[in-house]
């Protein structure tokens, strides 16, 4: 949820929540009936009350439709790739990113790459999001061809899945070679 979107959503909560207190306070008997008769036509005549009205309508269809809007999990931890009678095998997130940056960094036109791993049910236990930043003078559908390859053809000899859906998105072309962090084996 962008911060946009949580902003309304404070305000829209705030709308509510003072509705649900004074609706309580009439309930209890704790406003006159006189006061709130009063402030209820006087509410009722203004022509805002109709605006306010829509736009706390159309808030209320944007949370109810992105309320069923799928979230995507991006996988942390461990992943479990059999369970049986032997026991289970699990393998790191880190471990499955090790092996698919070296997969991605062996297809020549690859400067950088940012992996993001999505958990999914099924027999394919992940689904793997790359974006990329390819070297200029590379096609940007022939490398991204050579990396789904190379990616899954690494998934599927280091942990024998096959067919992990591999989606890539390119976020730049340079011809500067990208400084990447050493990492400590």
């Amino acid at each position: 949820m962008g911060i946009v979107s949580r902003f309304f959503l404070l305000l829209y909560v705030l709308v509510v929540g003072s509705s649900v207190v004074a609706f309580a306070g009439v309930c209890l008997r704790i406003i006159p009936k006189k006061v709130w008769q009063t402030y209820l036509n006087y509410i009722i005549m203004q022509p805002e009350t109709k605006i306010v009205l829509g736009v706390m309508f159309i808030f209320s269809l944007y949370f109810l439709a992105f309320s069923f809007k799928k979230q995507e999990q991006v996988a942390a931890g461990e992943i479990m790739l059999k369970a049986g009678e032997p026991g289970e095998v699990k393998v790191t997130v880190d471990a499955i990113k090790r092996v698919i940056e070296r997969a991605a960094f062996s297809v020549n036109g690859v400067r950088d790459v940012n992996i993001t791993l999505l958990k999914k049910k099924g027999e394919v236990p992940i689904a793997v999001r790359l974006v990329i930043i390819l070297g200029q003078g590379h096609s940007a559908p022939g490398v991204s061809e050579s990396v789904v390859n190379a990616v899954d053809k690494a998934i599927f000899t280091a942990l024998q899945i096959g067919g992990v859906p591999v989606d890539i998105k390119v976020k730049d072309i340079t011809n500067a070679v990208v400084e990447r962090k050493k990492r400590v084996v």
